[in-house]
């Protein structure tokens, strides 16, 4: 085994890893973007905490009662720089077969189409580099 094989062969199942969880999140977002509904929620409690530069980031916990069900508490993924206001409400979109699958508007991470093209490039880097190290 060469030292290229040694030092390279680590990012292929890395890259397959990372192909895989795009892949995951391109089919959670697929679901949403199919089956979600929008509903307004309330912001009940938003949680601060600091990023790995000292910034504080913000994250809201939204409550809403889709239709025949309970109350469901999602907390946003993704934060922000800047305060909320509790008294704010927010669109969410759900999906009704699994209410805490939501998004939060404007609190969005990687869309369907950044999610397929992370995937497929990963998934491209991962055979090109089997390929190449072992045929």
């Amino acid at each position: 085994m060469s030292l290229d094989q040694i030092i390279m062969a680590p990012f292929i199942p890395v890259s397959a890893g990372v192909s895989v969880h795009a892949f995951l999140k391109a089919w959670t977002n697929f679901r949403l973007l199919a089956r979600g509904q929008w509903i307004e929620a309330e912001i009940v409690r938003v949680r601060e905490e600091a990023n790995g530069d000292g910034d504080p980031r913000f994250y809201p916990e939204v409550a809403f009662t889709p239709p025949d069900s309970d109350e469901v508490r999602v907390e946003s993924k993704v934060g922000r720089l800047y305060p909320i206001d509790r008294r704010t409400r927010i669109r969410v979109r759900y999906d009704p077969a699994k209410p805490r699958r939501a998004r939060l508007q404007g609190y969005g991470g990687p869309g369907l189409f950044v999610s397929l093209l992370t995937g497929g490039a990963m998934a491209f880097l991962a055979v090109g580099l089997f390929l190449h190290l072992f045929t």
